[in-house]
């Protein structure tokens, strides 16, 4: 390829020279001109270690003002340099601190009308919420941190988490989220950060589901319901995983034929922490959901790379289907299927190519890929809420 001297070609030489640490260059395309352009390499790896010499790449690029992305197209291995670097700014903390007070009130107060309390007359038993937040908060930080710590190691410009409270809710919040800045550098790092944030919610959450049940009443409703009005009863919808614990703590499975369940609100003592950590496993199967840049949509695309596409629009239109037949069974639950579908068309099912989206990922990655698989089939709950009439 020849063309004359500016400085334009010189970046391209530049940047040409660095590309041939990681390619032999067989073909050369200039995507966008200028004094920063957009080029393309193609060509054949030049070794086997393509991770050090790609990590290598992107650290010398950086201050040129370039980001790499290497993938594969055809018989051919493309790198592009990218005229654009990702902002490493990371929020402000004053911003999620004040988020997670504010969450921290909602849910405080979820908690304790959970516990049948009339906190207009009684403001002063707010506290009675604390076994209600401190379990479901702490899964939903045990989660975030996780990502965040684990995103950190890789170098990536990960925020605090921000958590978002929702007062009028069946919890009292939406849960947290962790903006990540740039696009993830590897599959590798992809899958680390995406399943760290499941297992490490997960670790907290199971121990405290079977703390709460040992100390949970098992009746019909009635016998616990004592002075409270007649109406409408919301209960917790089973998971595999919720009734096996059930089972384990209980030597039956619940509900039983004649009705009989936990009853996860007083006067169970530890009932408020059970449904908590059901809460926290709830979302920890939402967030599994292989969509878009949900932990399951990072999961998938690590494992299966463009074909976890095909996976997400699946999905999607799965969650709208059976969001809809529950509403028309009469079950309100459908909601929930439905705003999460919508949630994940809306941020796009599609999951984003990291940079480097050509290695794949080693075995051990993979089996434990499979293995996150299998925890969201355990914790899926398909019916969240069920309502009844005791």
């Amino acid at each position: 390829m020849s063309y004359e001297v500016t400085s334009e070609s010189l970046v391209i030489d530049q940047l040409r020279a660095l590309a041939g640490s990681l390619l032999a260059v067989e073909e050369i395309r200039v995507l966008a001109g200028g004094p920063h352009p957009m080029v393309e390499f193609a060509g054949h790896l030049v070794s086997d270690q393509t991770d050090e010499a790609f990590e290598r790449l992107v650290a010398q690029l950086e201050p040129l003002g370039y980001t790499p992305l290497l993938f594969r197209r055809e018989d051919l291995v493309v790198l592009q340099a990218v005229p654009q670097v990702a902002d490493k700014k990371t929020g402000k903390p004053w911003v999620n601190l004040v988020l997670f007070i504010l969450t921290l009130l909602s849910v405080l107060f979820i908690g304790a009308a959970n516990e049948n309390i009339d906190l207009l007359a009684h403001p002063e038993q707010l506290l009675l919420g604390v076994p209600f937040a401190a379990t479901l908060l702490g899964i939903l930080t045990a989660h975030e941190l996780s990502h965040y710590f684990v995103g950190r190691r890789y170098g990536s410009p990960v925020s605090l988490p921000y958590f978002i409270p929702l007062p009028l809710s069946l919890f009292g919040t939406m849960g947290a989220v962790i903006l990540q800045r740039a696009p993830m550098r590897s599959r590798k790092a992809l899958f680390d950060i995406g399943v760290a944030g499941p297992l490490g919610g997960l670790i907290v959450a199971v121990p405290l589901l079977f703390f709460g049940l040992s100390g949970t009443l098992v009746g019909k409703a009635a016998e616990f319901m004592g002075d409270l009005p007649a109406g409408s009863l919301i209960s917790e919808g089973n998971s595999l995983l919720y009734l096996f614990a059930k089972l384990v703590m209980f030597g039956r499975i619940l509900p039983d034929a004649a009705g009989n369940d936990v009853w996860l609100s007083s006067p169970s003592p530890t009932g408020a922490v059970a449904f908590a950590a059901w809460a926290g496993l709830l979302v920890t199967a939402l967030n599994l959901f292989p969509i878009g840049q949900l932990d399951g949509g990072h999961i998938a695309y690590a494992l299966w790379g463009r074909k976890a596409w095909t996976l997400a629009r699946l999905f999607v239109g799965l969650a709208f289907g059976w969001g809809a037949i529950l509403l028309l069974l009469g079950n309100g639950a459908g909601w929930t299927w439905l705003l999460w579908a919508f949630l994940g068309q809306l941020m796009g099912p599609r999951h984003p190519a990291p940079l480097n989206d050509l290695t794949p990922l080693d075995s051990r990655r993979r089996l434990l890929g499979w293995l996150v698989v299998v925890i969201f089939i355990l914790v899926l709950v398909p019916i969240p809420i069920v309502i009844t009439n005791p």
